[in-house]
C-alpha cells in the first residue's frame, strides 16, 4: 500500500478526533491500538511499558506476550510472533509520554516509509492526548480529594462525635483510593491494636472494636515501629488485613499510614484493594486525613479535659457555697440569734429611770434583727435549703416571690432531678433574675422550666433594654461553665431595645 500524503493527513485527523473522544489514559490506549490497527491493517498492535501491556489488539484477552512485545518495543527484535500467523514483521515507535513506552505493530507485509511516518504522527497523537488525559485526571482527583478532606474538615471543626469522624474518614479514603477496605487501627498500651472504624464496598465490614496483635500484622507494625507510611502491591495474607476479608474477597494490594496525635503514634490506617495496585500518591492522599483524625483526636481530648476541668471547678464552688452556707447558718447565724436574745432580755432589766439606755439598747437590738435577716437571705443565696429538701419548683417559686422585678412563673416538672442538675437550674433562674433586675430596668420577667424529651429546659426572659453580652464578663461566664460541665447548652439572645431571652437545656438524669 502507498499512501499519499492526502491520505496521511486524513487519517491522522480522524485518528486524532477518535482517541481525544475518550475520558481516560486506558480508553484512549485502547482505542488508538484498534484504530492503528485498523489503519495499518495490521496483525497486532500495542502500546508496550517495561513492566506492562498498556492495550493491545490481536491477541485473546490476558495473553499478550509482554517479554516478545517488549523485545520490539525496546529495540531488540524487528520480528514479533502472531497468533495463527506465525512471525511478522514488526516496528516499535516511541511514545514521548508515558516515559518508557511504546507503540508496537506488526503485520505480514512490512510497513513502507509512508506508513511509519503515519505510525509516528499517531504516537505523538496518543502521547499527547495521554499526557492530557493524565493531567485532566489529575486535577479531577485534586478537586475530589479536597472536597472529601473539606467535607471531614467540617465535622472536626463542629465538633462532632470522634467515631463520626473516624467513619466518614475511613469512607472517604474508600472512595478515594478506589479500596475495597479501609480499616482505622487504635494502638494500645498491651501490643494490640482496635479497630475503631471501618468501611467497605461489599459489606459485611470487618467488626469495629476487635483487637488485633500488632506484631502479627505487618504493615500495622512497620508504620508503629518506623513511623512512616506502608505499602505493598503483592498478594497478601490472612492475617493481615483480617480473615473474613480475605475469605470473601481477595486482597492484591494494601497501603497503611501512621497517625500522629500531639508527637505521638496513635494509629495507623490501612487501605487494601482486591484488583489493581492503588495508586502512587495514596500514602500522601491518606496522611491529609490521617492529620485531620489527628486533630478530631486532639480536640475530642481537649474538650473532654476541659469538660473535667469545668466540672471540678463547679463542684468545688458548690462544695464551698454549702460549706459557707452551712457556717453561717450553723455558726454566725446562731451566735447573732443567741445574741439578740440575751439583749432582749437585758432590755427588759434595764430600770425605768433609764429610759434613754433602754431605747439605744431596743435600737441596737432591731438593727441585729436586721442583721440576722440579711445573714439568712445571703444563706438562702448560696445554697438555698429549699432546693435540698423541698426542691427545684419549691425554690423556683421562692426564688420569684422573693425578685424585686415581678416574675411570671410556669414550672412543669414531675418528680426530682439529680442534685447537680437541680442546682444549676436555680443558679441559671438566679443569676438571670438578678441580671434582669440590676442591668435590665425590665417591668416583668417570665420563667419557665418543663422537661422535653430527656431535656430539662430553661428558659428566662425580661421585657428591658437588651444587650446583655457574656464576653463583656458577667455571672454568665460562670453558668456557661456549669452548664458545659453537665454536658448541657446555654443560648442567649438580647437585641438592644428588645429585651434579653436566655435558654438552657440540661440532661435531666
Amino acid at each position: 500500500m502507498e499512501p499519499s500524503a492526502t491520505w496521511s493527513t486524513q487519517q491522522l485527523a480522524e485518528f486524532l478526533a477518535a482517541v481525544s473522544a475518550f475520558d481516560t489514559e486506558d480508553g484512549a490506549a485502547l482505542g488508538a491500538v484498534e484504530r492503528a490497527a485498523e489503519a495499518m491493517d495490521a496483525e497486532v498492535a500495542a502500546i508496550v511499558t517495561d513492566g506492562a501491556v498498556v492495550a493491545s489488539v490481536g491477541y485473546q484477552e490476558g495473553t499478550a506476550p509482554l517479554a516478545d512485545l517488549k523485545s520490539v518495543a525496546f529495540g531488540s527484535s524487528r520480528q514479533l510472533k502472531v497468533p495463527g500467523v506465525g512471525p511478522c514483521p514488526a516496528i516499535a515507535v516511541a511514545l514521548e509520554y508515558p516515559p518508557n513506552t511504546a507503540f508496537v505493530v506488526a503485520r505480514i507485509e512490512r510497513l513502507n516509509r509512508e506508513e511509519i511516518s503515519v505510525l509516528h504522527g499517531m504516537a505523538h497523537v496518543v502521547a499527547i492526548t495521554m499526557r492530557m488525559l493524565r493531567l485532566v485526571a489529575g486535577e479531577r482527583a485534586l478537586r475530589n480529594e479536597q472536597a472529601a478532606l473539606r467535607r471531614v474538615a467540617t465535622l472536626v471543626a463542629r465538633g462532632v462525635d470522634q467515631q463520626a469522624v473516624l467513619a466518614a474518614v475511613a469512607e472517604e479514603i474508600g472512595r478515594l483510593a478506589g479500596a475495597d477496605l479501609v480499616s482505622v487501627f487504635q494502638y494500645e498500651a498491651d501490643g494490640t491494636a482496635t479497630r475503631v472504624a471501618s468501611w467497605t464496598e461489599r459489606p459485611p465490614s470487618p467488626r469495629v472494636g476487635e483487637s488485633i496483635v500488632v506484631g502479627e500484622h505487618n504493615w500495622v507494625a512497620a508504620v508503629q515501629q518506623t513511623g512512616k507510611p506502608a505499602r505493598n502491591d503483592e498478594s497478601v495474607t490472612t492475617n493481615q488485613v483480617g480473615a473474613k476479608f480475605v475469605n470473601d474477597f481477595g486482597v492484591s494490594a494494601s497501603v497503611a499510614t501512621p497517625i500522629v496525635v500531639d508527637g505521638k503514634f496513635w494509629g495507623a490506617a490501612l487501605v487494601s484493594s482486591t484488583g489493581e495496585p492503588l495508586a502512587p500518591r495514596t500514602e500522601e492522599r491518606i496522611a491529609g486525613f490521617a492529620e485531620l483524625v489527628a486533630t478530631a483526636i486532639s480536640n475530642a481530648k481537649a474538650r473532654a479535659e476541659l469538660a473535667a476541668s469545668r466540672a471540678r471547678i463547679v463542684a468545688a464552688s458548690d462544695a464551698t457555697r454549702r460549706r459557707i452556707e452551712r457556717d453561717l447558718h450553723d455558726g454566725i447565724q446562731q451566735r447573732l440569734v443567741t445574741l439578740a436574745l440575751g439583749l432582749s432580755g437585758m432590755v427588759d432589766s434595764v430600770p425605768s429611770r433609764r429610759p434613754d439606755l433602754a431605747m439605744q439598747l431596743r435600737e441596737t437590738e432591731r438593727g441585729l434583727q436586721e442583721l440576722i435577716e440579711e445573714v439568712r437571705v445571703i444563706s438562702r443565696g448560696l445554697h438555698p435549703a429549699i432546693l435540698s429538701q423541698a426542691g427545684l419548683a419549691p425554690a423556683l417559686k421562692s426564688l420569684a416571690r422573693r425578685s424585686a422585678v415581678p416574675v411570671e412563673l410556669e414550672v412543669q416538672l414531675e418528680g426530682r432531678f439529680p442534685p447537680t442538675i437541680e442546682v444549676a437550674a436555680y443558679y441559671i433562674v438566679s443569676e438571670a433574675l438578678n441580671n434582669t433586675v440590676k442591668h435590665a430596668g425590665a417591668s416583668v420577667a417570665q420563667v419557665t422550666v418543663g422537661k422535653y424529651t430527656g431535656w430539662l429546659r430553661i428558659q428566662v426572659s425580661d421585657d428591658g433594654a437588651g444587650g446583655a453580652d457574656f464576653r463583656r464578663g458577667s455571672g454568665l461566664i460562670g453558668l456557661i461553665d456549669r452548664v458545659a460541665s453537665l454536658g448541657g447548652t446555654l443560648a442567649i439572645s438580647s437585641p438592644q431595645g428588645a429585651g434579653t431571652t436566655l435558654v438552657a437545656e440540661l440532661p435531666s438524669s
